[in-house]
């Protein structure tokens, strides 16, 4: 058994249907009096697609309040559980900020005691060498003096700050190249259950996006103009309403003429 058996109404729509196409592709409109029984049909037409549309409610009406019945039979349970997995979402995606928080803090400490121990080894060396600077001028003005003694002692504080500076250069060059590592945190994990960033974008400005947009584009970068989707609806709208008077740079006003058909009467 077809679905045409099951419901004689998609029988007798589909009848009606066919006569009117075998009618529509005999009438050639090129009189007056053509266009007149074109303009008679085409109402039959309007008049047999409302009735249609009546034999087509006959059969989903009841559907569609079975269905509606169904479903306001489970709105509720559906609605309480869909409360349950809001409140679990949020609890863990309120713990995992939480752990996300302490990860950054533990990244900056660690990065701010970086920070101050690569500036304390910069001022120690920056110190040692003021030393060995002075330690030498030192020891050449000894020399110069005649005091053996002295240029030596002088010489020796002058090895003395080289080796600090050193070995503050060292301890900097180390630093650049291992820098202190931040507390490692777990993630959060749970079976079945995986965590996942959606990045979105939000226009604050739609101004300045135009501008910008409008800029690069003049400079033949169209990327932006992507962003930018012309509000048809409102267009349309000005249309109806300013006809030939709506005049922008790059918008196309025009007029479709529209048959306005009533229903045959009887």
């Amino acid at each position: 058994m077809t679905e045409e058996t099951n419901y004689p109404e998609v029988a007798q729509a589909g009848k009606l249907a066919e006569q009117g196409y075998s009618l529509a592709l005999a009438i050639k409109v090129d009189s007056q009096e053509m266009y007149e029984i074109a303009g008679e049909e085409l109402r039959s037409f309007v008049t047999r697609r409302k009735q249609m549309e009546e034999m087509r409610l006959a059969i989903t009406r009841p559907m569609d309040a079975a269905k509606a019945k169904v479903m306001d039979l489970f709105r509720v349970p559906l609605d309480r559980l869909g409360q349950a997995e809001s409140l679990l979402r949020d609890e863990m995606s309120t713990y995992q900020r939480a752990e996300r928080e302490k990860a950054d803090a533990a990244r900056r400490e660690a990065e701010t005691r970086a920070a101050a121990e690569r500036a304390k080894q910069e001022r120690q060396q920056r110190e040692a060498a003021e030393r060995e600077r002075q330690a030498r001028e030192a020891a050449e003005a000894a020399r110069k003096a005649g005091d053996a003694e002295a240029a030596i002692v002088a010489e020796a504080a002058a090895v003395e700050a080289a080796a600090a500076a050193e070995e503050a250069q060292e301890q900097i060059e180390l630093t650049e190249i291992a820098p202190p590592q931040a507390i490692a945190t777990i993630a959060p994990k749970a079976t079945g259950v995986s965590t996942r960033q959606n990045w979105k974008a939000e226009v604050t400005d739609f101004k300045a996006l135009v501008l910008v947009a409008a800029e690069r584009a003049k400079a033949g970068d169209d990327f932006l103009l992507g962003f930018l989707l012309p509000n048809d609806k409102a267009l349309g709208m000005a249309a109806k309403s300013m006809q030939r008077k709506l005049v922008i740079d790059g918008v196309r006003v025009y007029a479709e003429d529209v048959l306005s058909v009533r229903r045959k009467a009887g």
